[in-house]
């Protein structure tokens, strides 16, 4: 089996972390698709994020769904799972440091 996995597409959640949808951003590299979405959805004020697969992938209990690099990710026996490579445009890595500094999720009203 094989996976294709897509940067560019995140779901978007209210202040209550009910879904009410997604948005999906392509023309770029994967890894700058998904850049744009985020800084989108976040001027949409619809990142409140309850969980996601950085709480898994990265080994760190952030629950947020940013982007997880194969390279970058904390938890070796994880490095591949649901996991993008970093997208080197000329052999250099010029979006790695942009998504490790994308704003936080917003937290979830209780």
């Amino acid at each position: 089996m094989e996976v294709n996995v897509f940067g560019g597409g995140l779901a978007l959640y209210n202040s209550k972390g009910t879904l009410l949808g997604g948005i999906g951003v392509s023309g770029d590299t994967s890894c700058a698709d998904h850049n744009i979405a985020w800084r989108t959805r976040h001027q949409l004020n619809l990142d409140f994020v309850p969980a996601g697969v950085g709480h898994v992938s990265s080994g760190t209990p952030n629950g947020d769904d940013n982007i997880n690099y194969q390279t970058i990710v904390t938890n070796p026996s994880l490095a591949y799972d649901f996991s993008h490579p970093i997208c080197k445009i000329g052999g250099v890595d010029g979006v790695s440091a942009i998504s490790a500094n994308l704003p936080a999720v917003q937290k979830v009203a209780h």
